[in-house]
């Protein structure tokens, strides 16, 4: 009777007919009537009934009811309520254990799409409490059985290694079967074996090609991969407009990481029509779904007033969710934010704690900033020589203010024993990573080499060839200290004729607030008259 009402269009009598047929104990009834209440055909929406009805079906031994019930567990629906919320709407927890309980019954029963389920609920994918071993076996009966996404799920199990030695081929050759018969993932996989030449030899042109193909398919994966490259220029030429075409596609079907990829295009000028608003709005979709990279991103959005009103306290408030995630460089900002009192009252202590958990997760800048901290004991124990230490460390994993740090001490051997030579090393290292000061210091340190007594010719000329390329290049960057030495290496190298040169470098020093500029200006001037006395 439920069906006869339905195909005449009269879905109320039909979840009637359901209603009585499922209170009578039939388990197709009970079936039909959770579906009719998760979709709202013929009847309010309740999907709190509706997950009792499949139950009741479920406990009745019925293989479909099985299947769907273990699929709800997996997946879960709704949300759990936020604190305060009084909404009534239903959420059913994810619960991997009763999605594994629920479809080992159904795959018993030889369940195709259980077993399916049962494969990747036993997987390594779906946490660290997985059997692979036990999971390649229900892919196995799945397969055997005709299911192509087995095949698909099979491979990953072989390919990742989980059984032991990685058998990339063979997970190709599983990933070219169900690609025959446009199972769209499989598509996608074999894409990427062919780009990366994964049990297959290497061919580019034709992931690239196969790639394109998941993505008409509608693999969120794909479409995403497709917009990174178009965006980076990897393997096919930089093309902003088809990147954001790509992003766009999986950020519309909820892929959280193309959207905070799109914000990442609009923020670097790299979209069509570029738009820090439209970046802004990308990061949050994306900070709203706990992307920590995006909340970093919005945060530094507010910071900076680009796309949305300045407001260092919301800044503050996105650094901190990702922080609070794990995401060092949010972790790095909050310590600055804490040291400077940047939308958070001043706490040194607080810094500290925040530099701590950047630094321990290797981030150089933290290190470094750590030292800065105890040596002028600000949130922590005043401790020169501690901060010295961190220093070192911060210096040798990159950090350049720490590399120019060390070199200055191993210059004048405060902190640390003279030597000119590590002088010169980290220096340089520092310059070349464009820390400016450091730049001006190389710049200085290769002077004194070249006027040195064992400097001699081209050993000299060359030092200080040197010298003017960092001097120039830190100019460039407005350093008025650099200014003041580039205005003295030219009147020291350039002859008189120079003189008017180096005077005019003197003066824009002073123009920039090079304390030393003045005296420069005042020498240089003293060299460059050329009237009479009176």
């Amino acid at each position: 009777m439920a069906r006869r009402l339905a195909a005449r269009g009269d879905d109320v009598a039909a979840a009637r007919a359901l209603a009585a047929a499922a209170r009578a104990g039939s388990i197709e009834g009970m079936r039909g009537l959770a579906d009719a209440l998760m979709q709202g055909r013929g009847v309010l929406p309740d999907p709190a009934a509706a997950v009792r009805w499949i139950t009741a079906a479920a406990g009745a031994g019925d293989a479909d009811a099985q299947a769907r019930l273990a699929a709800l567990y997996a997946n879960g629906i709704g949300r759990a309520p936020a604190d305060g919320d009084t909404g009534s709407t239903f959420h059913l927890p994810m619960d991997i254990t009763q999605a594994r309980l629920w479809s080992e019954k159904a795959a018993i029963q030889g369940h195709v799409e259980a077993q399916v389920l049962l494969g990747w609920l036993l997987s390594r994918r779906s946490g660290p409490e997985g059997d692979p071993v036990q999971a390649a076996e229900w892919y196995r009966r799945a397969a055997d059985a005709g299911s192509h996404a087995a095949k698909v799920g099979l491979a990953m199990i072989l390919s990742s290694g989980d059984l032991g030695e990685p058998d990339a081929a063979a997970a190709v050759r599983l990933y070219e079967e169900a690609a025959a018969v446009g199972n769209p993932t499989a598509i996608y996989y074999l894409a990427m074996a062919y780009m990366l030449g994964e049990g297959t030899p290497q061919d580019l042109d034709r992931g690239v090609v196969t790639l394109k193909q998941a993505a008409d398919l509608q693999v969120a994966a794909a479409q995403r991969s497709l917009g990174v490259m178009y965006m980076r220029g990897q393997n096919v030429a930089q093309d902003g407009a088809a990147a954001e075409t790509w992003l766009r596609r999986a950020a519309v079907k909820g892929d959280v990481e193309a959207m905070a990829l799109l914000g990442d295009l609009h923020a670097g000028r790299l979209a069509r029509v570029p738009s820090d608003i439209e970046a802004a709005q990308w990061y949050q979709a994306a900070a709203d779904r706990d992307h920590a990279g995006a909340q970093m991103a919005l945060g530094l959005a507010y910071a900076g007033g680009r796309g949305l009103p300045k407001d260092v306290f919301e800044a503050v408030r996105w650094f901190t969710k990702a922080a609070d995630s794990g995401f060092v460089p949010a972790q790095f900002r909050m310590g600055i934010c804490h040291l400077g009192g940047e939308g958070v009252p001043q706490d040194y202590a607080k810094s500290a704690q925040y530099f701590r958990m950047a630094a321990d997760a290797g981030h150089a800048d933290a290190l470094y900033n750590l030292g800065v901290l105890h040596y002028h004991g600000y949130g922590l124990e005043k401790d020169e020589a501690q901060a010295m230490i961190l220093y070192g460390q911060a210096a040798e994993k990159g950090s350049a203010s720490a590399q120019f740090r060390v070199g200055r001490a191993y210059a004048t051997g405060a902190g640390l024993p003279q030597d000119d030579a590590a002088a010169l090393v980290w220096t340089r290292r520092a310059a070349e990573q464009g820390h400016v000061p450091g730049q001006v210091n190389l710049a200085r340190m290769l002077l004194a080499q070249g006027h040195g007594g064992q400097a001699h010719g081209a050993q000299r000329d060359a030092a200080v060839a040197e010298a003017r390329a960092w001097l120039e290049r830190a100019t460039a960057a407005g350093s008025g200290e650099a200014m003041s030495t580039l205005a003295e290496l030219i009147a020291a190298h350039d002859g008189a004729a120079g003189v008017e040169t180096a005077l005019q470098w003197a003066r824009r020093a002073a123009k920039a607030g090079d304390p030393r500029a003045p005296q420069v200006v005042e020498a240089l001037e003293a060299r460059a008259f050329h009237g009479e006395v009176r």
